[in-house]
């Protein structure tokens, strides 16, 4: 299970109307088929009054701003809860300690809480006891694709040949990649130039 000390951010579809643009009551009317005529009259206003709205000539005050909460409300979704996220874990050729993961090499789909990351999330079963004791072969880590790693933190280094390595981060400098495995206590180097992405680890199950 992910730890429950680990918060989610809510997601509120319709936070703050006060601040609403008229380009996103636009979109929202589009997007839902109504007209400006039918939110001039949920509103009390005229015609004039809402095209003014509309045109940036005139502003939203508080009480307006909670009537088109209103006015749209029937259209709120609730946010998701959970999200799917492809789990990888199919040892590379050669074997070793890097995992594949190649689009066509999904191991399984789990859910997740929503919003771990700000962008895309994926899974991974570490393989090999490279990072005993502090992960065990098989032991799953939740990756936020582009969440930056931090130094001494768990980390996924994927490479350009499509497999991917899971270890400590210790820095980069002069074009090299420094990394740390427990067993054997090592020293990984690899060079930027084989790199495709460098992504944190977020959370372990």
């Amino acid at each position: 299970m992910i730890r429950a000390e680990a918060q989610y951010p809510n997601v509120a579809v319709f936070a703050n109307f006060v601040r609403m643009k008229p380009p996103e009551i636009r979109k929202r009317l589009d997007d839902t088929g109504r007209t400006q005529a039918a939110l001039a009259r949920h509103l009390g206003k005229s015609k004039d009054s809402i095209s003014r709205l509309m045109t940036g000539q005139r502003g939203i005050d508080a009480d307006e701003a909670e009537e088109i909460k209103r006015f749209f409300g029937d259209d709120v979704q609730p946010a998701p809860t959970t999200q799917l996220i492809p789990v990888y874990g199919y040892a590379a050729a050669g074997g070793g300690d890097r995992v594949s993961i190649a689009s066509d090499q999904v191991l399984d789909r789990i859910e997740v809480p929503a919003g771990l990351t700000r962008g895309d999330t994926i899974a991974i079963r570490v393989a090999g006891d490279s990072m005993e004791p502090r992960l065990y072969s098989g032991e799953l880590v939740i990756v936020g694709l582009g969440v930056p790693p931090t130094r001494n933190g768990d980390c996924v280094i994927e490479m350009k040949d499509g497999t991917a390595l899971v270890k400590q981060y210790r820095g980069q400098r002069d074009g090299v990649v420094f990394l740390h495995q427990l067993n054997p206590e090592d020293e990984i180097r690899v060079p930027m130039i084989q790199i495709k992405g460098m992504h944190a680890v977020v959370y372990r199950r």
